[in-house]
């Protein structure tokens, strides 16, 4: 592997259910990097309001020479400061929120039980969960899968695709970040990826990206079972770009329109409000 920039350490933020485990894999095979998992201030346990624990975690200040470490973290003052250097790849994958809110919804319904919307969205219908999921909303800490032994409110505050966007924009506004889509990586990981780290001074050729996409894709991560064929209890649920298309009823697309209309447009996965 050749690069203009000395990469020595890795840091991935993502927007949750846009392909985060496949490709902190992906990414770690390709350099040849140690993974480090986020270790949370108390797991998925928010100190209620807060819900999310990426705000407090910290663990990316531990990532030492030839590690990497993905997450769903906000471009803080602190992650800031470490990509002022050279030797820190910073990356953010995004893909449209319409299909993360989808995803994420069936992924706490259906398989992360220790999440806390997960009592939740386990009585909610499915069309429910979604729109909880676009809108977000409160949560009594009777209704948490935890007890809770530390407090500020008797709720939690869950800021649904709205918060998520906001995270968004900051990454991609930061000139030493590769960004990345996740509807582009899928379909065209080699280009897409070789591309993304050229333009903040990483140069790896097609042909290595190639030989690791060879061996991580979805089929392969799923344990064989093709993509469209769905999951719901598997991290690896569908593995395709507009499955909202499949899951939105009139109403999810006015509380999606309320909610984030405006971001959709400005992240360029509509051209107005008609659709």
């Amino acid at each position: 592997m050749s690069n203009g920039r000395r990469i020595r350490k890795i840091l991935i933020s993502t927007l949750p259910r846009s392909g985060t485990v496949f490709f902190f894999d992906f990414m770690a095979s390709l350099f040849a990097f140690e993974k480090l998992d986020p270790r949370f201030t108390g797991g998925f346990r928010p100190v209620p309001p807060e819900w999310n624990p990426y705000e407090h975690d910290r663990t990316y200040l531990d990532l030492k020479d030839e590690q990497v470490i993905a997450g769903h973290y906000s471009l803080n003052r602190e992650i800031r400061q470490m990509l002022e250097g050279d030797e820190l790849l910073g990356v953010f994958l995004y893909r449209d929120p319409r299909d993360a809110a989808v995803s994420g919804a069936l992924y706490i319904k259906y398989a992360l039980t220790n999440h806390f919307l997960h009592p939740l969205f386990s009585r909610l219908s499915e069309a429910d969960a979604i729109s909880f999921m676009l809108s977000g909303g409160i949560i009594s800490i009777d209704d948490l899968p935890y007890e809770v032994t530390e407090k500020q409110q008797a709720y939690v505050v869950y800021g649904g695709m709205r918060e998520a966007c906001d995270i968004i924009y900051p990454w991609l506004l930061h000139p030493k970040v590769a960004k990345l889509r996740y509807e582009e990586f899928t379909r065209y990981p080699e280009e897409t990826l070789r591309r993304s780290l050229e333009l903040v001074g990483v140069e790896i050729s097609r042909e290595e990206i190639e030989a690791i996409s060879k061996d991580k894709n979805f089929v392969i991560a799923s344990g064989g079972r093709p993509i469209d064929v769905e999951d719901k209890t598997s991290h690896f649920r569908k593995g395709i770009v507009g499955d909202y298309q499949n899951h939105f009823s009139d109403l999810h697309r006015s509380v999606c329109r309320f909610f984030i209309g405006e971001d959709l447009i400005r992240l360029g996965y509509e051209k107005d409000y008609s659709w």
